[in-house]
């Protein structure tokens, strides 16, 4: 749809060379709320500033019972909008739901400067007695957690060694010891001399045997144990911070 040369802010469906930059969120069908917490209504509509290039209001569309008419829309200029991603919900952050009722009707139509001016003057001064806006200022952290991996194993295995080992061993054997006497009452009568005689004297002796047997000599108890160390884990952290210019000048709230 063509527009005039005069319309300043201009609904963003009415401009064919206009889109949404990549990565801001349309925020078209998200709901609306007021500081006080009360649900206002739904975007409708984006309405660019053609002279700012730049989104100037939000079309919502109120819902029932707001504002008393049905089907009733307003502005909502986008200074007073916090963009909650995670719920869908622009956030009228210093605009109770009383302050939203008595907004200005508005057509769905393009603004000249001066409905743009006009809209303009009803919202300024308006919001909460400190008028405070509010900004997130967010921070990475830190989050570790623990998992189970493998860390090798150990295998035991029963050999056999060979060593050689050596013993003292005590053996008892027998040994002949002739003593020699002499004969009291002298010759015995009736004896012969040059008979055969002669005595067998059995010896014995111990020997050492050699004999393996089995013995248990010790038991492995095999088992495993935790053990707790500290290591020191590393990461880049991004956070936020606020960069506020007065006069001029950057002030960073670190």
């Amino acid at each position: 749809m063509a527009t005039n040369d005069l319309d300043r802010v201009v609904p963003l469906d009415h401009l064919d060379d206009f889109e949404v930059a990549d990565g801001d969120p349309d925020v078209r069908g998200w709901s609306v709320m007021s500081a006080d917490g009360q649900k206002i209504g739904r975007v409708d509509q984006l309405l660019v500033d053609t002279d700012a290039m730049k989104v100037r209001y939000l079309d919502v569309d109120m819902k029932d019972g707001m504002g008393g008419a049905e089907d009733r829309h307003t502005l909502l200029p986008i200074g007073y909008a916090q963009l909650d991603r995670d719920s869908r919900t622009v956030r009228a952050t210093t605009l109770r739901a009383a302050d939203c009722a008595t907004a200005p009707a508005y057509g769905r139509t393009p603004l000249t400067h001066q409905g743009a001016d006009e809209m303009d003057d009803h919202w300024r001064g308006r919001g909460t007695a400190d008028s405070e806006t509010h900004m997130t200022l967010s921070e990475e952290q830190l989050a570790v957690r623990k998992r189970e991996r493998a860390a090798g194993e150990v295998e035991i295995e029963k050999q056999v060694v060979t060593e050689r080992v050596s013993q003292a061993v005590p053996l008892t054997h027998d040994e002949v010891v002739v003593e020699r006497r002499p004969v009291e009452g002298g010759m015995v009568a009736g004896g012969t001399i040059g008979g055969e005689e002669h005595l067998r004297v059995p010896l014995t002796a111990e020997e050492a045997v050699v004999d393996k047997r089995v013995v248990p000599k010790e038991e492995l108890v095999v088992r495993t144990q935790s053990v707790t160390e500290n290591e020191v884990v590393e990461a880049d952290l991004r956070r936020e911070t606020a960069e506020v210019t007065r006069d001029g000048v950057a002030e960073r709230n670190r």
